[in-house]
């Protein structure tokens, strides 16, 4: 490949990461510090493009050379970030999440793929005290934050700024049309750690135990209102014209994993998570063309239960409330 080639086909890479609303001319010359003039003369190859300057680019588009330039090598870049108790910052966690949703919805055409493993951010945080038992568990448990090795569980989250940030992401998220993949396990999980708690005796009374438990109920109940509709809408809401689609597969073979993917056309994104709440993304072309083929043929091998089927609907959704009922029985 010609350098000119080369580096027009760099430019342009950047070009496709970047938002519709900004200029690929305004971000080359704020970062490199130069000229929009001096950036137009290496967008159009005129000037060649140093190797500093490459990799200040890179470096701030996640850009991964090998794959740009076809060499043939195994890498696949992703980037980041990884929490731990001394770095994690709830707010701007979800803030970051909000972000990229936004990025998200800018895309013509977007959808949005979820293999669940757990329940999405996207659906809890519409339940006051299910999103802060969430976060308390985060933090307790998967994070191990020493000041709460003993605090017992409320049932609030008292961050205000969470509380605005989380709504962003409601919102957001219920903008942009979705296929998800479900299995009984996404919701067994937060009943899971919903009895530990109350078998460690770390919620503050029973009263909150039964919040927990009937929010998760009506979250179960909205979920299945939108699959039944076809739509997304906001909990205690309801679909308009023009509302984002909905996609439900039932699949109870295969355990999600968390795998988030993104594909507007010919741009693909793959978010994946690790560790509790650490996500990595890339826009690598082979792995995300890898990522979309394979949740297609899980597709294939799941029931379709968004505004047809019924009976599986309303099977799966019933057995969950079943499961919920009896945990709640034995509290009272």
């Amino acid at each position: 490949m010609e350098q000119l080639q080369a580096q027009q086909l760099f430019f342009n890479h950047i070009k496709s990461k970047l938002p519709a609303h900004l200029s690929l001319v305004d971000e080359v010359a704020e970062l490199l510090n130069i000229s929009n003039d001096s950036a137009y003369r290496r967008i159009r190859g005129d000037k060649p493009i140093a190797l500093d300057e490459i990799q200040v680019l890179c470096n701030n588009y996640k850009v991964s050379l090998d794959q740009l330039l076809q060499i043939n090598t195994d890498t696949v870049i992703f980037s980041g970030n990884i929490v731990d108790n001394e770095t994690f910052n709830l707010n701007k966690y979800l803030h970051d999440i909000h972000k990229n949703l936004e990025f998200i919805k800018s895309l013509p055409g977007a959808e949005f793929f979820c293999f669940n493993k757990d329940i999405p951010i996207f659906y809890f945080m519409q339940f006051p005290e299910l999103s802060a038992f969430k976060f308390f568990f985060w933090k307790r448990t998967i994070l191990n934050y020493p000041e709460l090795s003993k605090q017992l569980f409320n049932g609030e989250e008292v961050d205000a700024d969470i509380q605005e940030t989380g709504k962003k992401i409601i919102n957001t998220y219920s903008e942009i049309s979705s296929t998800e993949i479900w299995n009984e396990q996404n919701i067994h999980i937060t009943i899971q750690q919903i009895e530990f708690y109350r078998e460690t005796r770390v919620f503050a009374n029973k009263h909150i135990i039964l919040k927990v438990y009937s929010q998760l109920e009506e979250l179960l109940n909205h979920l299945e209102l939108q699959a039944e509709k076809g739509k997304k809408f906001l909990a205690n809401g309801k679909p308009i014209v023009n509302s984002a689609n909905y996609s439900v597969y039932i699949n109870e073979c295969l355990i999600g994993d968390n795998t988030y993917h993104v594909k507007a056309g010919e741009k693909q994104m793959t978010f994946i998570n690790h560790g509790g709440l650490n996500f990595m993304g890339t826009s690598d072309k082979r792995f995300c063309d890898f990522t979309y083929n394979n949740l297609q043929n899980i597709i294939r091998k799941s029931s379709y239960i968004s505004v047809i089927g019924e009976k599986e609907r309303s099977m799966f959704f019933n057995s969950l409330r079943e499961r919920i009922y009896e945990k709640k029985k034995n509290i009272l």
